[in-house]
């Protein structure tokens, strides 16, 4: 049966957190810091496109501090500065949109890299990944709203496989983020060059230090020209933290510098399920009064209409759905695919006529849960039930019954001596693959006086 815990409790274990089902909450925090020198002038030029100074409310923001960017250089500061202005002004509708998809996952966030001992702004870090968006996917192939990298991924616990991509679960991303994060942080001792690596990979962090003989991130940074190409950071690693900062002081003060506020704290309470092997998505939805569409867009990470036949696996509903899908899942229909598994299309002469003739399933069911199958080539993949032979020979046979057998006399022959499946064939027209099918025998096992089919009606 499965269940579902409403409310969260922090614990002092990143590993214990990953494995907790619960309700997503959490709280909201900003740090104000205190005004810098206003002599540093460059702080209050244009972008480089003549967009307008920064007025004193947003100046009085950029000086909002929080733990990880306390003791900027002053090269830093500058970049921090034009990816401010850059999201204040021309990205300012690209801030919005970010900020109010971030919104339902913010207090879960914050919460588990609370949990974790970490600075909670770390949550922020999804928006310069993707914009907090679960469906997102890279040209590298990064996906998900923390943009993990296959390898990565499984790394981290993430499961990737033809049933479901746990990247594109943005909860389960989160918990894997922190974990990944908290390792960085162990390894290079400050926060924005762990941060650094989170987006350029940590062998590239750590031969572009060496290379440069480097502590940090921003001492990299500094003497980044000085590297040959193979050890010298991207421009996008470079400017990666600058736009983290910016977008954390944003979004640390969203009212005050005009945006639509957000309020992470009163986003609908989503519940984490776990559920069986084979569990109908669809029918699941159904009982929830779910769309198909609102029920995917909560459970972006699962790739067939039925969850894995092997394993338990996560849902996610709103918490005013979770008694109906607690119960449907309670219900004898909710494992009615257990006994299901992948298989692969053999050959081109099969259909879902035949597998259906196999599997004692009516095609119509059969087609139920393979939507995107309306025809069958060799090499797709379908769900079927685990007794069916989907091997050429057993289409073969299913074929020979439905035309039935060759009639005695007509359409078999008696072995003889020195007989061979190719001389029979020959003799009779047909292929010794065919001899071999009906008759379901090898070279090996051709006896003088056995009678063989050799033709149907």
């Amino acid at each position: 049966m499965a269940k579902a815990v409403r409310l969260f409790h922090p614990i002092t274990s990143c590993f214990l957190l990953i494995l907790s089902c619960l309700v997503f909450l959490g709280g909201c925090g900003a740090k104000q810091g205190n005004m810098r020198d206003s002599s540093d002038a460059y702080w209050l030029l244009p972008d480089d496109d003549g967009a307008s100074p920064l007025t004193s409310t947003e100046l009085a923001v950029l000086e909002d501090k929080g733990e990880i960017d306390r003791d900027l250089p002053p090269h830093v500061r500058k970049a921090v500065a034009r990816q401010y202005k850059y999201f204040l002004r021309q990205g300012r509708r690209t801030m919005s949109v970010f900020s109010r998809r971030a919104e339902p996952y913010l207090a879960y966030a914050r919460q588990v890299f609370r949990s974790c001992g970490m600075p909670e702004e770390l949550a922020y870090l999804a928006i310069v990944e993707s914009g907090y968006k679960a469906e997102a996917f890279s040209h590298a192939g990064a996906a998900g709203a923390w943009q993990f990298m296959k390898g990565t991924g499984e790394a981290y616990g993430l499961k990737q496989d033809w049933w479901l991509d746990e990247r594109l679960d943005t909860y389960a991303a989160t918990e894997a983020a922190a974990t990944y994060l908290k390792k960085l942080y162990g390894d290079f001792k400050d926060w924005p060059t762990a941060i650094a690596a989170y987006n350029a990979g940590e062998g590239k962090m750590r031969r572009a230090m060496r290379g440069s003989n480097s502590r940090n991130f921003f001492e990299t940074v500094s003497r980044n020209h000085l590297l040959d190409e193979k050890k010298r950071l991207r421009d996008e690693t470079c400017q990666y933290v600058p736009r983290f900062l910016a977008v954390t002081k944003i979004m640390r003060n969203l009212g005050r510098l005009g945006f639509e506020p957000i309020a992470p704290e009163a986003a609908p309470r989503i519940v984490r399920l776990s559920v069986r092997p084979g569990t109908d998505l669809r029918a699941m939805a159904m009982a929830c009064g779910l769309s198909q569409q609102q029920f995917d867009s909560h459970n972006p990470h699962h790739k067939q209409v039925i969850t894995c036949t092997a394993r338990t696996t996560n849902i996610y509903l709103p918490e005013q759905m979770s008694k109906r899908g607690m119960a449907y899942l309670s219900s004898p229909q909710a494992g009615s695919y257990a006994g299901w598994h992948a298989a692969t299309v053999t050959t081109s002469s099969d259909s879902w006529e035949k597998i259906s003739r196999r599997a004692k399933v009516p095609v119509k069911t059969l087609m139920a849960v393979n939507p995107d199958r309306p025809k069958l080539k060799v090499g797709h993949v379908v769900l079927v039930p685990r007794s069916v032979n989907m091997s050429a020979k057993a289409v073969a046979d299913v074929a020979l019954q439905q035309r039935g057998r060759p009639k005695a006399g007509k359409n078999t022959y008696r072995v003889q001596k020195r007989d061979s499946l190719w001389n029979i064939a020959r003799k009779y027209n047909v292929s010794v693959e065919d001899l071999k099918r009906w008759n379901r025998i090898d070279e090996k096992s051709l006896r003088p006086g056995a009678t063989l089919i050799v033709g149907m009606k």
